[in-house]
């Protein structure tokens, strides 16, 4: 009788155990012992699963980026277990098309930072290097200058300045020595305390604050900069403002109150 209690009680225990390839020391010979391989059966098809890289690109555009971490971390797991061609293709696949993602946010991040008054003024008195953009802005200089030279004819900068501004100096000496001359384009100075109607119309809360305007029947004006920035930056800020212009503009840059006679070269004049 008590042998029999004794083995009623071992069969409970293995039968209510949530996990039953856990009880390994009790079945120490898997390939003998049938009970072993039967209840096993589950967690070894899993993991034979777990040997290919799996990707729903059904639903990819739907996944949330949280979940998408996650997918790509098992999948890089995977893929170093058992590197496949397949498998290390289909990671690939998925960093591809992450990076194509952060890349567009920060596209947009960088336009709005550049565009809205507030963060730019913030940004703008934060100095910076940014050597990789110089390199990116040498490789595409010529498509640059053919841009600006299109363009000069119909637009310019505004720069709202202010007295005893040393960036608004270091800026004007900058634009002086060469950025009219090498792109032949006009620029016009505000001054914001002689012209509180354009600092409040602007949203200018920092100088110097850079705008490109561009003719048409209802004037083009955006942003573009806000506090010092070389020569280099500033010219592909004027590019990124063009090629946003060309796409249809933002909804809120162009201003309809600005007084005409603030920007007379609008006109040519």
């Amino acid at each position: 009788m008590r042998g029999l209690i004794f083995s009623l009680a071992l069969a409970g225990t293995v039968f209510a155990s949530d996990d039953p390839c856990k009880i390994k020391p009790f079945f120490k010979d898997r390939e003998k012992g049938w009970f072993w391989k039967k209840m096993c059966i589950g967690r070894e098809e899993k993991e034979l699963r777990k040997t290919k890289v799996i990707v729903p690109w059904d639903r990819i555009d739907k996944i949330k980026p949280s979940e998408l971490r996650k997918i790509y971390t098992e999948a890089l797991d995977v893929a170093i277990a058992n590197p496949t061609y397949e498998n290390v293709r289909e990671v690939k696949r998925l960093e591809m098309y992450m990076t194509k993602k952060a890349r567009k946010y920060q596209e947009v991040a960088s336009l709005v930072v550049m565009t809205d008054p507030e963060l730019a003024a913030y940004t703008g008195m934060i100095a910076s290097q940014t050597p990789a953009r110089i390199a990116y802005m040498e490789t595409k200089q010529e498509e640059i200058y053919r841009k600006l030279v299109r363009y000069r004819q119909k637009a310019g900068l505004i720069v709202a300045v202010r007295k005893g501004c040393s960036y608004c100096r270091a800026f004007k000496q900058m634009v002086a020595t060469y950025f009219i001359p090498r792109t032949g384009w006009s620029v016009k100075y505000v001054d914001i305390d002689e012209n509180p109607n354009f600092a409040r119309n602007m949203s200018v809360y920092a100088v110097p604050d850079v705008f490109l305007a561009i003719k048409e029947e209802k004037p083009f004006i955006v942003r573009i900069a806000t506090g010092y920035v070389s020569f280099n930056e500033l010219i592909g800020r004027i590019y990124t403002g063009i090629k946003v212009y060309e796409q249809g503009g933002l909804s809120y840059v162009a201003r309809e109150h600005i007084n005409s006679s603030e920007h007379q070269f609008w006109r040519g004049n």
